[in-house]
C-alpha cells in the first residue's frame, strides 16, 4: 500500500452531514454514553477527565503548531526520531506529546514486526484535518483559538466576578476586532479561521434551507465570502452580494479571483464596503432579498446587536425582504445534546463580550429592532436559522 494512497484516503470532505434520522439518532446517542460513562464511573475520576479537557486542547494545538500532520502527510509513518529530525525538535519529547495524542484519537501508530523495534505514527482521520491541504483543514482555527484567546480565557473567573471584558483586560484594552485592526497579518488568520468554520456544518445551512426561494442573498459581515460561496454553489436561483469592512472587501476580491471554484461563481457575486453599525453604508434591499448574518451577532452584546439589527431594518425599508441570522441558538438549556452551543456561549463572553441566544433573547432583540421573529430552522449542526420579516 503506498504512502500516497494511505495519505490521500484521508482527504475526505467531511462536511457533508448524515441525514436527518443518522443526525438525530447519533447526537442523542453520544449525550447518553456521555451521561452513562459518568454514572459508572467515580465522581472524583469524572471531574479530573473534564478538568484535562484544557492539557488535551494544548497538545491538539502543540501538534498543529509543529505542522506534524503535514510533515506525515509528505512523507507518510515515521518514527519520533525521524519526525524530529525533520521538524528540528527533540525526539524523545516528541515521542511522549505523540504517545499521548495518540492516546486522545489523534494519530495512529504502526507497530513494528520485530520485538523491542521503534513504533511509526501515522495520520488517520483526524489529525488529517490537521493538514493545511485537507479539504476540510481546521488548522487555522486551531491555532487562532489558542494564540488569541487563551489569555482571556485564563480570565474567565475575573470576568464572571466583575462582568468585565475577559479580552480587552488581556489585550491593552482593546477589543478583538480593534487589535485585529492593528495587524493586518492577524486579520487575515483570523479570517481564515472563521472560513473554516465551514467543516462544521456549512452544507447542512446551505441545504437545509431553501435558498433558491430568494432572488438574492446579502452577506452581511461575510469575511471572504467563503459561506456565500457555498450557498451559490448549493442553490443556482440567487445572486449574492457580500458586505463587510472596506479592507476585508479588498481582500475578498483578490481571494475571489485567485480560487478556481470561486471564479466560476463570480458572475454572480457584487461587493460592497461598509459599517454595519452605519445604517448608511449598508446595501439597500430589493424584493425577494435574503439579508443573512452567519456567526455575526453572537461577538456582540444586545446592545450592539440591536443597533446592527436596526441598521439593517432601515436597509431593507418597505422592499418584500427577509432576515436569517445563522447561530448556535440555544434550544433546552440544561438538556442540549448540542452542549457544544454553551461552551461556545462562554467562548464568546471571554473573547468578545458576546453571546449566544435563546429563542426568547432572539424574539426581544428583533422586536426592539423593529422585526418580526417567525421561525427557527434546524440544520444538521450545531447552528439554527433563525428567520425574521420586517414588523
Amino acid at each position: 500500500m503506498s504512502v500516497e494512497w494511505q495519505e490521500s484516503h484521508l482527504l475526505r470532505d467531511w462536511s457533508t452531514p448524515p441525514p436527518w434520522p443518522i443526525f438525530i439518532f447519533g447526537k442523542w446517542l453520544i449525550t447518553l454514553l456521555r451521561l452513562f460513562l459518568q454514572w459508572i464511573q467515580p465522581p472524583p475520576l469524572t471531574i479530573f477527565d473534564i478538568q484535562r479537557g484544557g492539557w488535551q486542547t494544548q497538545i491538539m494545538y502543540t501538534v498543529a503548531h509543529l505542522g506534524i500532520a503535514d510533515e506525515l502527510g509528505r512523507k507518510g509513518p515515521q518514527t519520533a526520531e525521524d519526525l524530529a529530525a525533520s521538524l528540528g525538535l527533540d525526539s524523545q519529547r516528541l515521542y511522549r506529546l505523540l504517545r499521548s495524542a495518540v492516546q486522545m484519537g489523534l494519530f495512529s501508530v504502526v507497530r513494528p514486526l520485530e520485538q523491542g523495534g521503534p513504533v511509526r505514527f501515522k495520520n488517520n482521520r483526524l489529525s488529517a484535518v490537521l493538514r493545511a491541504d485537507h479539504p476540510t483543514c481546521m488548522r487555522e482555527m486551531v491555532l487562532h483559538q489558542t494564540d488569541h484567546n487563551k489569555p482571556a480565557w485564563d480570565e474567565l473567573p475575573w470576568a464572571v466576578r466583575t462582568g468585565g471584558k475577559a479580552f480587552e483586560k488581556t489585550h491593552n484594552g482593546l477589543s478583538e476586532f480593534e487589535w485585529l485592526k492593528l495587524d493586518p497579518k492577524e486579520e487575515d488568520k483570523f479570517s481564515k479561521a472563521m472560513k473554516q468554520v465551514d467543516s462544521m456544518g456549512t452544507v447542512a445551512m446551505a441545504t437545509d434551507y431553501d435558498w433558491n426561494s430568494h432572488s438574492r442573498i446579502v452577506d452581511i459581515g461575510g469575511a471572504y465570502g467563503s459561506f456565500l460561496a457555498h450557498l451559490l454553489t448549493a442553490n443556482r436561483k440567487p445572486r449574492g452580494l457580500l458586505f463587510d469592512q472596506s479592507q476585508v472587501i479588498q481582500r475578498a476580491k483578490e481571494k475571489w479571483a485567485e480560487d478556481k471554484h470561486w471564479t466560476t461563481l463570480s458572475h454572480r457575486v457584487e461587493f460592497a464596503a461598509g459599517d454595519f453599525f452605519k445604517p448608511e453604508t449598508m446595501p439597500r434591499a430589493m424584493d425577494g432579498d435574503a439579508y443573512m448574518m452567519r456567526l455575526i451577532l453572537h461577538d456582540w452584546n444586545d446592545k450592539d446587536s440591536i443597533a446592527i439589527l436596526s441598521s439593517i431594518r432601515r436597509a431593507i425599508g418597505t422592499a418584500k425582504a427577509k432576515l436569517f441570522i445563522v447561530e448556535t441558538t440555544i434550544g433546552e438549556e440544561f438538556d442540549d445534546p448540542l452542549f457544544q452551543r454553551a461552551l461556545l456561549d462562554i467562548h464568546m463572553m471571554v473573547a468578545l463580550n458576546g453571546a449566544e441566544r435563546t429563542v426568547p433573547q432572539w424574539k426581544e432583540m428583533l422586536r426592539e429592532a423593529g422585526f418580526a421573529f417567525t421561525r427557527i430552522i434546524p440544520t444538521r449542526s450545531i447552528f439554527n436559522i433563525v428567520e425574521a420579516l420586517p414588523a
